[in-house]
């Protein structure tokens, strides 16, 4: 192309490059794969983290978020069967129809998707607050900042949208940037009156510990007042034996269990454990 100048030609030809290989390698190979790979040999991430400022941070963790997709549309792919399409067609397919999707009016009943900061002012009859989790909300890096009651006062926002119903919820494992990591309630759903709350869990959820009450059958607790330290020798109503290996802020402990040598994250107060006689 004319007018190009000596540097602009050398940034097109190794983009350029770029593409062609990643375009070889990564062929019919899983989308999060070529995502990965995408991301880091740009350099975009490196540049993004070399900003050092929140709004990039925001930037990785979306692209990480973006990823984490990308690897859950392969494992349902890899279940389901692989199609005549490569995976990056499938899935440019897929993100396309719920573009789509979103686009279909359906009547004046709608669904508003909002952050909490954006819901301010406004008010609804049914109110679903989701993510409530230790972490996701209060989030981790507005705990590490000493931002708690500003957390605090977020979720009375939320809270107080509601004009007739309110929906709190909490996951006991979600996918995030690509991994799977466990979750523990957050502690503003501790912090409700129990007058005013029906809580409810999965039988599952009661069986191991996690149920902050509801229809789950009942299941042994742990006795908060037993205090626990790195090397005790505990049992568990579903994983059987294991030893502490840490005891971490807030009352949660992590236990390596005998039957499969994994680590587990407890809730002192919720998991049904007790020390090994």
């Amino acid at each position: 192309m004319p007018g190009l100048g000596a540097a602009a030609i050398k940034s097109v030809a190794r983009f350029t490059e770029l593409i062609e290989e990643l375009r070889a390698e990564f062929e019919r190979a899983p989308v999060a794969e070529l995502l990965r790979a995408l991301l880091e040999r740009s350099g975009y991430l490196d540049a993004l983290r070399a900003e050092r400022t929140i709004e990039a941070e925001g930037r990785i963790e979306n692209l990480e978020e973006l990823v984490g997709v990308a690897a859950e549309f392969d494992t349902n792919r890899e279940v389901e069967g692989a199609s005549e399409l490569e995976p990056l067609e499938e899935f440019l397919q897929a993100i396309s129809l719920y573009t789509d999707q979103d686009d279909l009016e359906r009547g004046d009943s709608k669904v508003t998707l909002m952050t909490l900061h954006n819901a301010k002012g406004l008010e609804y009859d049914a109110v679903f607050i989701i993510g409530c989790e230790e972490g996701v909300f209060p989030h981790s890096r507005s705990l590490e900042e000493g931002n708690e009651e500003e957390e605090r006062r977020l979720c009375y926002v939320g809270i107080t949208r509601a004009r007739k119903r309110l929906w709190m919820t909490h996951a006991r494992s979600r996918r995030i940037f690509a991994g799977r990591e466990t979750g523990f309630p957050s502690r503003f759903l501790s912090e409700l009156p129990d007058e005013l709350v029906e809580r409810e869990g999965t039988e599952e959820q009661a069986l191991t510990g996690w149920s902050l009450g509801g229809n789950g059958s009942p299941a042994q607790r742990a006795d908060p007042s037993l205090s626990f330290a790195t090397g005790d020798d505990v049992m568990h109503a579903s994983f059987g034996e294991g030893v502490v290996t840490a005891v971490e802020p807030g009352g949660v402990i992590v236990v390596r269990f005998a039957t499969d040598g994994t680590e587990r994250k407890l809730m002192a107060d919720y998991a049904p454990l007790r020390k090994a006689s």
